[in-house]
């Protein structure tokens, strides 16, 4: 949306509600016909018929239709910040609580219907156009990897966890979490799973990211009693 502009919207019934509002409207609108269409089938004419907005109004807010969808992709990382970050800002002792919640969290937001309609329009447009696959590359890992890895390092810091680099134990944590989840997801084989199914699996992707990451104790060197006298 424009720098500056009202933050209310005026209907047609004369009521008020902020542009925070109607843009999330207007994005689930777009959401709903993507899903739909595909991004090539989605057009602003019945993203706007839909929302009972002209395509003035879509224009004025999102510039064009690519504009449109790498919003829906500022709009997912944002949810996906909202919902990670405070699980990593905890002041708990136990750094695997911590990593449990967040391997929560990333699977339902990762393998949710969203980010699946998200990532299969991304997919189907980056062999021609790789605009909206690139933007959700650096707004997916960009809002949230560096919030990881900060905490990872916190923790090294403290002495639970051993690693060389940051990066690399991200890199395990997401992996063991998500699996091949997301691409079953993505083809259409996988339904969403079941509450229990993700948080057993965070249980898992935890104590095996543990086994490759938490800092063993040294063995201490042996040491002789006093001589007598």
């Amino acid at each position: 949306m424009v720098e500056g502009s009202n933050p209310y919207v005026v209907e047609k019934s004369g009521s008020r509600r902020s542009s925070v509002e109607r843009r999330e409207e207007l994005l689930k609108v777009a959401l709903s016909v993507l899903a739909e269409r595909g991004y090539r089938g989605a057009s602003m004419r019945e993203i706007a018929e839909r929302a009972q907005a002209s395509k003035e109004t879509l224009y004025a807010w999102f510039g064009d239709k690519r504009g449109l969808f790498e919003e829906l992709v500022r709009w997912q990382a944002e949810r996906v910040d909202a919902a990670l970050a405070p699980s990593l800002e905890r002041d708990v002792e136990d750094p695997s609580e911590v990593l449990r919640d967040f391997a929560v969290e990333l699977q339902r937001l990762l393998l949710g219907d969203r980010a699946v309609v998200i990532n299969r329009a991304a997919i189907s447009e980056a062999p021609t156009d790789p605009t909206f696959a690139k933007a959700l590359a650096v707004q997916g890992r960009g809002s949230i990897v560096p919030k990881l890895e900060r905490y990872l390092e916190e923790q090294r810091e403290r002495g639970l966890l051993e690693f060389e680099g940051a990066g690399t134990a991200v890199d395990a944590l997401i992996g063991l979490a998500i699996g091949d989840q997301q691409v079953r997801r993505l083809l259409g084989v996988l339904p969403m799973p079941e509450p229990e199914r993700i948080e057993a699996r965070a249980e898992w992707a935890v104590g095996e990211f543990l086994t490759l990451f938490a800092r063993r104790a040294q063995p201490q060197e042996s040491r002789r009693a006093p001589a007598d006298g």
